[in-house]
């Protein structure tokens, strides 16, 4: 027995009376909850779609939909991160393995020659966060509008403005005192080495995720769900 449009909707509203407020996430409840309903209807033909209706959401245990939620999220991070790996193991492929190691050779060699380093690092955290900043912000209008288009709110776009959780490690400031105070010190060889990778890899990790992943995730989603409005 298929269920009827409005009792679709009834189960979105349901979902959202218990605290699910995204989109994507009442959708595969719903279709969840649908698919027990209907096997339910089918078996008892004079059961009311109320009672199978509270039947499935007692499945979901005393926390309700909240463990689902926590399970979504991991999953969208997860997803995320598996991503952001995969395309940056490309770097250390030819010929892609080139331009690496290029670059860390040339900021190097900026640190060796460069008798006052304390600009060069400074600039260097200054365009580091640049890009995180100027990606928050932009993903910030994109929500907005995505939801006055919609009306629709999206766990997807928390993941894609939190970087899968990766930002956290974008935390520029944390890492502007520690690159300005190895900068008073004598570096060896070494020492600049190490610095440049990391400096060259933490771009490639953050250049990965804004430019390459959340593009991509995104013409996913939108392909899944056609309510997804971006630009």
């Amino acid at each position: 027995m298929k269920l009827t449009t409005p009792q679709i909707q009834q189960l979105y509203t349901f979902t959202q009376k218990h605290y699910v407020d995204w989109y994507d996430v009442q959708t595969e409840l719903v279709d969840h909850l649908a698919n027990g309903i209907e096997f339910q209807l089918e078996g008892n033909p004079n059961l009311t779609f109320e009672s199978a209706l509270n039947t499935e959401f007692k499945k979901f245990g005393i926390m309700g939909f909240n463990d689902v939620i926590e399970e979504k999220t991991k999953a969208l991070n997860k997803h995320y991160r598996l991503l952001v790996w995969k395309y940056f193991k490309d770097f250390f492929r030819l010929p892609k393995v080139i331009l690496t190691f290029f670059l860390i050779w040339g900021y190097y060699n900026l640190l060796v020659f460069i008798e006052d380093r304390f600009w060069l690092l400074l600039i260097t955290c200054f365009i580091l966060l640049f890009f995180p900043i100027k990606f928050f912000y932009k993903q910030g209008k994109l929500i907005k509008f995505s939801k006055k288009e919609t009306g629709k709110k999206w766990l997807f776009e928390s993941t894609v403005i939190q970087l899968g959780g990766l930002s956290q490690i974008f935390n520029i400031g944390i890492y502007v005192s520690i690159i300005l105070d190895l900068e008073r010190r004598t570096l060896n060889t070494t020492t600049l080495i190490i610095l440049s990778s990391f400096i060259v890899l933490f771009g490639l990790v953050l250049y990965i995720s804004i430019y390459i992943v959340t593009p991509k995730l995104r013409k996913q989603m939108a392909n899944q769900h056609p309510e997804y409005k971006f630009v």
